[in-house]
């Protein structure tokens, strides 16, 4: 075992290093320097400012006012540049770190090369009295950079032996070697005592810094020595092991002739089987190569029936060379599953007294290295809760958070062959071994199903959620844990978008799709940035004279490799990746801009999504820029929304609608009939148009088909009872456009009319644009 011994000596290169080594001594020496240099800026700055005053009174009659008043900005811009830096780096929120050792003795020398200015520009120039007030402000300067530089000595030394240059020069312009020898040997002395300051500061700070190592080396001896479940362990450099406590040598029936000079990884990973299987192994392998310190890594042991959790850090000598490892270690095989430490704190959800993230994933690994060595499958489970966030939504967190305990208890009574955890929120998981078919695992999905879905008696209050389930299997879904959890994570979601409350199986196909899903969300980011999205624009035109009256704009995209991408592919993927708001808000801008330059003065459509709209006034703040930027009045942009904006009844979802119907922009209500129908919306007079969904206008054109021209009778009587505008989409044939003629509708959208195309070549203008939008008399934030 390495002996620690209490060492004070300074080396030379512990006192003048420049640059942090990796030997944690130097390194802490370093910082401790730095902090005390930070605490004594201030000092230094406000003498230098007081000084620069002083002088540049005493000499101001007699030199240069554009040299003096140069040299004193120079003075105050130092001293505030560096005032600010150290305001900055006392902001506990700031991101900044000190200079290092190098900056700092370069800071000092300038410094003290702005103060050589006055003796070499202007001693000369100056009556007795106030040359000798330059000759003490210099030597006063010396003093005080000896005592503030003091402990990074060669920012002392620089910084003296700079300003004694100035004095050499008030000796020679005096015609006095007898100053300008004091003044070398007064420079020799100041150095000489910065040199010592400095030696006392890092010998204290290293004598600090091996009386705590030295105190935190006898309290791990004293606790290995009054416990047997903790051992201490020793590495060479090369990662062999050179020594081991006994308690450790038991646990791994090992002798010490057997142990000693063993390499650690071969000793714990023998057949390198753990490693394929455990994350906490690979890190801990990772960290011995990497030498990184390394704290309560818990891997499987001795097969995976043990399991220990292991410290260490790297050890290095003054020059900074490896010298070995040292670090401790404790079984924690029984602590991790049941107990009252923090080892078992630390793996149990708090709320429900389940296995957490960290546990499960140590159970799955537990469970695969029984699958090596055949004894057993693994399989994984996640469960989702379907309509929990409505509870917390209603009823409150309370609430919420005992419907969890109470899923928690079901969850755990299903099969003693389960291991139940919980991934966090309304996330949970099931460790399962001892399933051999899928048939079988299908069976307890669908008995899980049913159990989470039946009533909850929570207070006074009856519940009913239900549960999606998605299951992976090891090892044809994942090998490791983390495939496993991903496989199961993948299916999960498989299973959501398929319809809740079912259970999906992994399957290759979801893991290619997700690849292709994030390999197209990388190409979306790119067109983006790189101008490929683009515009078309289908007409619609007014029903009897098949005039245009506007058009719709719907995004595009071709790729360079794929190319034109359909759009019910890519925007799925635009609204999962967060960037709805971005695309939606470009489609905006370019809309405004074409639809300016269109000679027929037709209005323009644009598709706003939910998630638009609950931006709330940043969306009005970028349809007026939009306007604004492009010239487009107000009154020829339309902007379309579906029925589903209303079904929870947001504030912030109707306020928007307001102030955007405010600066005289048009409201569509797209597809309507097909979702959540709010007559409310239209007696308020929100909305200029409503546009009837195509499955009703190509269905009422199909003889037989009686309920869906009363439907599209109905919503005509409607509109024309609240003086709004319809238009029917879908129009593809005579016959659609003549029946919705005769019904009475005024406008018609379709491929009869045209397909969506490129935009109408913009003419070159002949005068500027003005931009006409109305304001509200009320004041919104959002403008």
């Amino acid at each position: 075992m390495l002996k620690l011994a209490p060492r004070t000596a300074v080396s030379v290169r512990e006192l003048f290093a420049v640059t942090v080594t990796r030997n944690p001594t130097i390194r802490r020496i370093h910082e401790e320097q730095i902090a005390a240099m930070l605490r004594m800026l201030p000092i230094s700055l406000i003498v230098n400012l007081l000084n620069s005053v002083l002088l540049s009174w005493a000499v101001w009659d007699q030199v240069s006012h554009l040299q003096l008043g140069l040299w004193l900005v120079a003075v105050v811009v130092f001293c505030v540049m560096r005032a600010v830096r150290l305001l900055r780096l006392r902001q506990a929120h700031s991101d900044l770190v000190p200079a290092s050792h190098r900056r700092i003795v370069l800071l000092s020398a300038l410094m003290g090369c702005i103060w050589l200015a006055p003796p070499l520009l202007w001693f000369s120039q100056l009556d007795a009295p106030e040359q000798m007030v330059t000759g003490i402000l210099l030597a006063g300067m010396m003093c005080g950079g000896s005592i503030t530089l003091a402990v990074v000595p060669l920012a002392a030394i620089a910084y003296i032996l700079v300003l004694a240059g100035g004095a050499l020069v008030i000796g020679d312009v005096l015609g006095s070697p007898h100053l300008m020898a004091m003044t070398l040997i007064f420079a020799t002395a100041l150095c000489a005592g910065a040199i010592n300051t400095a030696r006392l500061f890092v010998g204290h700070v290293k004598a600090q810094l091996e009386l705590v190592d030295s105190s935190a080396m006898i309290e791990l001896l004293r606790e290995l020595g009054s416990s047997g479940s903790e051992w201490l362990w020793e590495l060479a450099p090369d990662l062999t092991v050179r020594h081991m406590s006994a308690p450790l040598m038991k646990a791994l029936d090992r002798s010490p002739e057997q142990l000693i000079g063993m390499h650690a990884v071969a000793l714990l990973d023998p057949q390198n089987r753990v490693a394929e299987v455990s994350e906490g192994m690979r890190t801990l392998i990772e960290c011995l190569r990497g030498e990184c310190l390394f704290r309560d890594i818990a891997i499987p042991a001795r097969d995976g029936r043990a399991w220990w959790s292991l410290s260490g850090k790297p050890l290095y000598d003054a020059d900074g060379r490896l010298v070995g490892w040292r670090g401790v270690g404790s079984d924690i095989t029984a602590s991790r599953l049941s107990g009252a430490n923090s080892v078992t704190a630390a793996r149990h959800d708090v709320l429900t007294g389940l296995a957490n993230r960290l546990l499960i994933r140590e159970l799955l690994e537990e469970a695969l290295l029984l699958g090596q060595r055949g004894r057993g499958n693994c399989a994984l489970m996640l469960v989702d809760l379907d309509r929990f966030k409505l509870v917390n939504d209603t009823l409150g967190h309370s609430v919420g958070d005992e419907l969890l305990c109470e899923v928690a208890r079901r969850l755990s009574s299903l099969t003693p062959d389960v291991r139940v955890g919980r991934l966090g929120g309304d996330e949970f998981a099931l460790v399962l071994t001892g399933y051999d078919t899928a048939e079988e695992l299908a069976k307890l999905a669908e008995t899980t199903i049913i159990a989470l879905s039946a009533p909850y008696r929570v207070g006074q209050s009856e519940l009913n959620i239900g549960a999606t389930i998605g299951i992976a299997q090891a090892p044809v879904d994942g090998p490791t844990q983390e495939e496993l959890i991903r496989s199961a994570d993948l299916a999960l979601y498989s299973a959501k978008k398929a319809g809740r409350g079912s259970f999906r199986f992994f399957a290759a196909w979801m893991a290619q799709q997700a690849a292709e899903n994030r390999a197209l969300e990388s190409d979306l980011r790119s067109a983006l940035k790189h101008g490929e999205l683009s515009l078309a624009y289908q007409p619609i035109v007014h029903a009897r004279s098949h005039k245009v009256i506007a058009r719709e704009a719907l995004l595009r995209w071709n790729h360079p490799v794929r190319g034109d991408v359909p759009p019910d592919v890519f925007v799925p993927v635009i609204e999962d990746a967060g960037l709805i708001g971005q695309v939606g808000n470009w489609v905006l801008r370019e809309a405004c801009r074409e639809a300016a330059g269109w000679p027929d003065g037709a209005r323009v459509a644009v598709n706003v999504s939910s998630a638009q709209l609950a931006a709330g006034p940043a969306l009005v703040g970028h349809v007026i820029q939009a306007l604004a930027a492009s010239g487009l009045e107000a009154e020829r942009l339309e902007i379309e929304v579906t029925e589903s904006i209303f079904l929870a009844n947001d504030v912030t979802t109707r306020t928007t609608l307001g102030q955007l119907r405010a600066i005289g922009v048009r409201l569509v209500l797209d597809d309507f009939g097909m979702g959540y129908a709010s007559f409310s919306c239209l007696t308020n007079g929100e909305f200029s148009k409503i546009k009837i969904d195509r499955s009703f206008t190509v269905a009422a054109a199909q003889p037989g088909r009686p309920p869906e021209r009363s439907i599209v009778e109905s919503i005509l009587t409607l509109a024309r009872g609240l003086q709004i505008e319809v238009t029917a989409e879908g129009i593809e044939t005579p016959e659609q456009a003549a029946l919705m003629v005769a019904l009475g509708c005024g406008q018609l959208q379709g491929y009869l009319f045209g397909r969506p195309a490129a935009p109408i070549p913009r003419p070159q203008p002949s005068a500027c644009a003005t931009v006409t939008i109305r304001v509200p008399r009320t004041t919104h934030r959002a403008a």
